[in-house]
């Protein structure tokens, strides 16, 4: 691929609405990528297959870390746990929302120490822009800010913007501001297949912490590690750099994927997918990511 038509290429990408026209920036990008690498009528691309294990895993750790930080929100502001208190139904309390958009709804079973979050039948807009419909149950073992306790989430005919979620998550507090994550049989099924996936993650909130009815001053850091298979069949080994941990801010625009932070990636046939969240390092909420392709660098922007 010749300099001029390369730099015709990314004078098309730079005029482009890259929120609206993201296919047209993929199919760029892509054509651009089997260019350069001198790639003719391969089907197994391993350049292509490292690009779909990397948006694969955003997929799903997207999701549950949104899952976590729903929980997380209405385990910090629940006193109903300790009071015990009852409708006189079923030991079923209703009570109001918080982080939840209105199409959502919330119940607490005092008994089983449950919350159930239900976003209903039909799409629910959220406040981070995703639509979900379905449950979230999460039962509490412990008082939920005792270190040592835990929280066990299951879904329940969960789909967020039509791609049905399942999986398990388990919740234990480590320290005051500190999770340990463990997500087991985790898959996402989407029109092009379906992604499978489980991770070991240690979370802290580093800002929010002394406003708990507010969530959206809260910040959170991920680290630890990851594997699945994609939505082609290739397994895939997520490693998050610690000295570059997931950083994700809780803002209306922002709260869908993360601000900064670095991943590494590897398929099962040794290729290699170097991921940075933050190219600019200014932790804008824009979702621009690099992306280092066996020590090539492009910018992205995540879906």
């Amino acid at each position: 691929m010749n300099v001029s038509n390369e730099k015709t290429i990314f004078k098309i990408i730079k005029g482009c609405d890259m929120k609206k026209n993201f296919t047209l920036f993929l199919a760029i990008f892509t054509i651009l990528i089997l260019a350069f690498f001198g790639c003719k009528n391969n089907s197994t691309n391993p350049i292509l297959e490292s690009i779909e294990s990397a948006e694969d895993n955003s997929v799903v750790e997207g999701e549950y870390s949104s899952i976590f930080e729903f929980v997380d929100d209405e385990g910090e502001n629940s006193s109903l746990f300790a009071i015990g208190k009852s409708n006189g139904k079923d030991n079923v309390q209703k009570v109001e929302l918080a982080l939840l958009p209105d199409c959502a709804t919330k119940t607490i079973d005092t008994t089983t120490r449950t919350i159930t979050i239900d976003f209903g039948t039909t799409n629910c807009l959220c406040l981070d822009g995703m639509y979900r419909r379905g449950k979230i149950h999460a039962q509490f073992i412990g008082p939920y800010r005792q270190i040592g306790s835990k929280v066990i989430v299951t879904l329940e005919n969960y789909y967020v913007n039509d791609n049905m979620v399942t999986g398990i998550k388990t919740i234990e507090r480590v320290q005051q501001y500190k999770w340990s994550i463990k997500v087991d049989s985790a898959s996402v099924t989407t029109q092009n297949g379906t992604i499978s996936w489980e991770s070991d993650r240690t979370v802290e909130r580093i800002a929010g912490n002394s406003t708990p009815l507010n969530i959206w001053d809260d910040e959170y850091l991920y680290t630890g590690t990851a594997k699945g298979v994609n939505r082609k069949g290739v397994a895939f080994e997520v490693n998050i750099d610690a000295n570059f941990p997931l950083k994700k801010k809780i803002q209306i625009g922002c709260a869908s994927t993360f601000i900064s932070g670095k991943l590494t990636i590897e398929n099962d046939k040794s290729d290699t997918l170097k991921v940075n969240y933050d190219p600019d390092n200014n932790e804008a909420c824009d979702k621009k990511v690099e992306v280092d392709i066996n020590g090539v660098k492009k910018i992205i922007y995540v879906r």
